[in-house]
């Protein structure tokens, strides 16, 4: 045999399979599953011809490597439609993540997909049994709200990974799952439910109680609807500006962060006006509703508290209060407050089966408790028994942005620390959380926000992507992967902030973030825009 042959052969021999049979997975048969589409993409751009529920003429996805696209439905039951995609890179790394979603989902996530694409995963997303925005699908189907609250998810890992098989000619060596928002609450459920599905669990500000966080949206809901007049921006300013004032340096360190919002002792009343009102104060109403807002939401005669607050987006109103309090911002293209979104469609849609309800005259206390009797068992991720995941040696990671005015980081911490207090031991050596100060809903807000998080950060255009170094020591996903696949867990991650928040501009900050309860203190030497004149410490004060 020729040497020019020899080559020849082994060329062929280690060709990817997917040039060869891509289109060909659309006549596989798997059970409840029909694959409409299998189609190998060239590397380069991709714009998703037929992503549900949203206009895709403006969604290009830049710089991809070559994959094959397949896009399927999965039928559990007559009522089921539960749409996903997988993508298969040509040049694999072995592994398999799933993409989670957000809010009511509805569509597949292809943000959270291109990432990991990058870095030669195989990934899939569901679009949880639904298209298109809100929560109407609900109404009179009930069996897609078992399909959005855990079996889309699930089905689309035992699928997905069954197709992968298939097409490299062998299984994934590991698999992930990846999510933030819903997408932490999708983590968790499988964690709890299915922890077998996969080896590694990256859990972002989880709305794991999923009934507990509609019920603090309906109250940011009714809070806002009872204001006489809304806080302006100059007020909002003034807000931020006091207590920024009272609380930054109680860390050690003014730099415009809130390190632990929970510690911080403000009281909105310091700023009610003594005579007449203006922008720099707050008028009788808005100090009741700015309270209000702050304080755990609460119910009943005893006023007791059924979820966390507001409060922990201290320092960040300017940012964050028109979006879930309004009002609106014109630019934001938004007609209402996102919490006046998520409440007239879990109310009436999920809960209540009635499109008429008036969610606003709801009873808290009442509703509460109707939303997890009638669909808890269903959407909540709360159990806090992770022996079978803790025993297969399967690994979480989860994070939460201190300055979280959506899920508040509170239902991070009271979720980790229950399931330590059942299992009677410490937990770090399978199950770790890190806190982000100064970040807000999985991800911006005014500090260090970039540390390889479950989304592209520049989903629509070309550049750098910082999510492609993937480093255990910046980047968390990487961090969970060194840790399930080297033994080596994570004691901190440093995370970047970029001037105005684009990873193609210069690095503002670094800062590492530590694993619960530990804290970064500054040691006293050197710049405190740098990482490594920090420690992680459980101590008060900067580290001299």
């Amino acid at each position: 045999m020729s040497r020019a042959l020899f080559v020849l052969m082994i060329c062929v021999a280690t060709r990817p399979v997917w040039a060869f049979d891509c289109t060909a997975l659309v006549t596989s048969r798997y059970s409840d599953v029909e694959i409409s589409k299998a189609e190998p993409v060239a590397p380069g751009a991709f714009t998703p011809s037929d992503q549900s529920g949203s206009d895709v003429s403006t969604t290009i996805f830049h710089e991809l490597p070559a994959f094959c696209r397949v896009v399927g439905v999965i039928r559990p039951t007559a009522d089921s439609h539960i749409g996903f995609e997988l993508w298969l890179p040509e040049q694999w790394n072995g592994r398999y993540l799933q993409s989670g979603n957000g809010g009511f989902a509805g569509e597949i996530n292809y943000g959270g997909m291109v990432s990991v694409l990058r870095n030669g995963f195989a990934v899939a997303s569901t679009d949880d049994g639904h298209t298109g925005p809100g929560a109407a699908w609900a109404l009179g189907h009930p069996e897609r709200v078992i399909d959005y609250g855990y079996r889309a998810v699930h089905l689309t890992s035992v699928i997905s990974k069954q197709i992968l098989a298939g097409y490299y000619g062998r299984n994934s060596s590991h698999a992930y799952f990846s999510g933030c928002s819903d997408g932490g609450r999708e983590s968790l459920m499988e964690a709890q439910r299915y922890p077998d599905d996969f080896d590694g669990f990256l859990v972002g500000a989880p709305g794991n109680d999923f009934t507990g966080v509609m019920t603090y949206l309906l109250n940011l809901e009714q809070a806002a609807a009872s204001l006489q007049q809304p806080l302006t921006t100059a007020q909002l300013g003034a807000l931020q500006k006091a207590e920024l004032a009272r609380c930054d340096a109680a860390d050690g360190l003014a730099d415009g962060v809130i390190e632990n919002p929970l510690q911080c002792r403000f009281n909105p009343a310091e700023l009610r006006c003594r005579g007449a009102s203006d922008e720099k104060c707050l008028t009788e109403d808005q100090v009741r509703a700015v309270s209000r807002v702050y304080d755990d939401t609460r119910g009943g005669r005893t006023h007791a508290s059924l979820t966390p607050g507001f409060r922990v987006a201290l320092g960040d109103e300017a940012a964050q209060w028109p979006y879930w309090l309004g009002p609106v911002p014109k630019e934001s293209g938004l007609s209402e407050t996102l919490s006046q979104m998520f409440s007239e469609n879990f109310w009436p849609f999920v809960v209540y089966s009635d499109p008429k309800i008036d969610f606003r005259r709801l009873d808290l206390l009442q509703a509460v408790a109707d939303a997890r009797g009638r669909t808890g068992a269903l959407l909540n991720s709360v159990d806090p028994d992770l022996r079978a995941l803790r025993a297969a040696g399967k690994k979480i990671i989860q994070y939460h942005g201190w300055a979280d005015a959506v899920i508040p980081a509170q239902y991070s911490i009271g979720y980790y620390e229950a399931a330590e207090k059942y299992s009677g031991t410490d937990n770090r050596d399978f199950y770790r959380l890190f806190m982000a100060p100064g970040v807000e809903h999985c991800g911006g807000g005014p500090g260090p926000n970039s540390f390889g998080m479950s989304y592209d950060p520049r989903p629509f255009g070309a550049g750098y992507d910082p999510s492609r170094d993937f480093n255990p020591d910046h980047h968390i996903l990487a961090a969970l992967v060194h840790w399930v696949e080297k033994g080596i867990a994570p004691e901190q991650i440093v995370a970047t902030k970029y001037q105005d928040d684009d990873a193609t501009k210069p690095v503002v900050r670094t800062r590492p973030l530590c694993v619960w309860p530990k804290v970064a203190r500054w040691t006293g030497k050197g710049s405190t825009d740098e990482a490594k004149n920090f420690s992680c410490s459980t101590a008060n004060g900067p580290n001299r």
